[in-house]
């Protein structure tokens, strides 16, 4: 497969590192045509970006003439640009897309699957949830489940914040040593207040469920307010408070929550996300790593493995 790769940051670079290695290895035949950052468009492939020409990945889409378009570019949550329209035009043509971009998703999710549908192109989503976890990909490969409710922990950064301060430390104490472990950015609003939940939650939702949401449709709250004296408390009661993203009937939230040892959540601590299910048939509990540059680049290579060998 012919592919462009838009954005060439960490994750896209330990991408390239699979893609070089471990797909020959399955057999699987991907060139990078071009990479195309904010910086322009890099015709061919090279471990490092120089730029050969100015131009979009529009540009690029229509010089290369790809069979996939790979996107692992920072996110847009005001408009979902330019990602959003280059997956509309790439799909109408048949082209596929496998992205790690969560905003397009969160905002014109069905938008974007019903180009899919109608016009032939692919779309694979894994990385925008849990990174490399299988999330989407799990309830991708259990057809003709009914699933009833979806319930996670789905930010890593929050959640190590959390735990430290079940540890004794303040909220700052602990946020401010999830930013020197490189858990939490220099501005962790988005982590915080519960919005990069609430946009995987909307993912999920739309995907499992059937839902017809955007990221306006999540009630979400994040932990700012939280005190450490609360969580202590709560800790000589048995409890603990974790940030849980659920999806159940028309209601999608994200919360602080009071859980007790009984609850599959209850020993997710650090950096480690989970996803709990529940359906018709079973019960399924997924725990892993939610973010890193290789996880969120084995997403992204483990839909490109799957789509290539027909598995979509």
């Amino acid at each position: 497969m012919k592919a462009i790769m838009v954005g060439f940051g960490q994750v896209g670079r330990s991408l390239r590192t699979l893609l070089q290695g471990r797909a020959k290895e399955l057999g699987v035949e991907v060139e990078i045509e071009a990479v195309v950052t904010r910086r322009g468009i890099m015709i061919g492939d090279g471990e490092e970006f120089r730029k050969t020409r100015d131009g979009t990945a529009m540009d690029a889409l229509n010089l290369i003439g790809p069979d996939l378009v790979i996107d692992v570019s920072s996110a847009n949550y005001q408009t979902g640009e330019p990602s959003l329209s280059l997956y509309i035009e790439a799909l109408r043509r048949g082209v596929h897309v496998v992205t790690s971009n969560k905003a397009p998703l969160a905002l014109k999710f069905w938008e974007i699957m019903d180009t899919s549908r109608r016009h032939g192109g692919k779309l694979g989503f894994q990385a925008t949830v849990m990174s490399g976890v299988p999330s989407v990909n799990l309830i991708r490969v259990m057809p003709g489940l009914k699933i009833t409710r979806i319930r996670g922990i789905l930010n890593g950064t929050t959640n190590y914040i959390l735990s430290k301060m079940y540890q004794g430390l303040s909220y700052e104490e602990a946020l401010k040593e999830a930013q020197e472990l490189g858990y939490a950015e220099s501005n962790p609003e988005h982590d915080v207040n519960g919005f990069d939940a609430a946009a995987k939650l909307v993912i999920l939702a739309n995907y499992g469920l059937g839902s017809r949401a955007n990221i306006n449709s999540v009630h979400f709250k994040g932990i700012k307010e939280l005190s450490q004296e609360r969580i202590i408390a709560l800790k000589r009661q048995g409890k603990k408070v974790k940030l849980v993203a659920e999806a159940y009937g028309n209601s999608l939230t994200v919360e602080p929550r009071e859980i007790g040892p009984e609850d599959p959540l209850y020993n997710i601590d650090g950096v480690t996300n989970a996803l709990h299910i529940s359906s018709d048939v079973q019960e399924i509990t997924v725990i892993g790593p939610g973010a890193g540059p290789l996880n969120a680049a084995f997403g992204v290579f483990s839909d490109i493995v799957l789509m290539s060998k027909g598995l979509y």
